[in-house]
């Protein structure tokens, strides 16, 4: 069985992955030169599209020679928290449950399908927004969603930080033309908002949902970790070890 990282990168520190050799590694760079010569797998692109371009532009590049487990990760993952896996083997276990895996998964409830996806309030990307240095949306992420798929309920599972890994088959089940519409979509600008719009749908578009139970559950799990009481919890266990 063949597996890949599949790594989008602007200008972080790629240097942990070197310790992952028992993977092909593709190295998407969309930002300065990479001199170390250990990365032989460099394909340098202009910086459009966020990661979702990326992953979209690896496929299209490579439908017919995919890989049978792609993992696609940022080029800096250990300041996403539970939102990926700090070893990418990781992504392996359980990946056959649904041919998709990503870390922690959530829910896009009915409240959740905003014009902007509520971007516009978001404290990490405010200034970004306020400067118009993300794209504007036509349409809305709610019609996003239905072009892409049509079927697509109110309330979907989703996953974080547009890291999660994939097996083949299930990415063949859209044809070329699919990904090569969706990829213009996503190469117009430097941060569009489609980029974000995708962020929230990958786990939706390889799925199904077939994962929703799950990832209700996890939703219950990432809101006791955020509880104070639980954060207290483990200082003090922390504290008596």
């Amino acid at each position: 069985m063949s597996k890949c990282l599949i790594i989008s990168r602007y200008k972080e520190d790629i240097s942990w992955l070197k310790v992952h050799n028992d993977f092909k590694i593709y190295l998407y760079n969309k930002g300065p030169k990479i001199e170390d010569q250990k990365f032989i797998n460099i394909i340098n692109l202009n910086n459009v599209g966020r990661e979702s371009h990326t992953w979209i532009y690896h496929i299209v590049n490579n439908y017919n020679n995919l890989d049978d487990i792609n993992i696609f990760l940022q080029g800096r993952i250990d300041d996403l928290n539970c939102m990926a896996f700090s070893n990418p083997s990781d992504y392996l276990n359980d990946i056959n449950e649904y041919g998709f895996k990503a870390s922690r998964y959530g829910v896009l409830g009915p409240l959740h399908w905003k014009w902007h996806v509520g971007i516009e309030k978001n404290k990490k990307y405010k200034q970004n927004w306020d400067n118009f240095e993300i794209s504007r949306s036509n349409i809305g992420f709610r019609k996003y969603a239905e072009n892409l798929f049509p079927k697509i309920p109110r309330i979907v599972a989703t996953s974080y930080g547009g890291c999660f890994a994939i097996k083949k088959e299930l990415i063949r089940k859209y044809d070329l033309d699919f990904y090569l519409e969706l990829l213009k979509s996503l190469s117009h600008h430097k941060n569009p908002i489609e980029g974000h719009f995708m962020e929230r749908l990958w786990c939706y578009m390889f799925t199904e949902n077939k994962n929703l139970s799950h990832a209700m559950l996890d939703v219950i799990k990432t809101k006791i970790e955020r509880s104070k009481l639980y954060k207290l919890h483990k200082f003090i266990v922390k504290r008596i070890i």
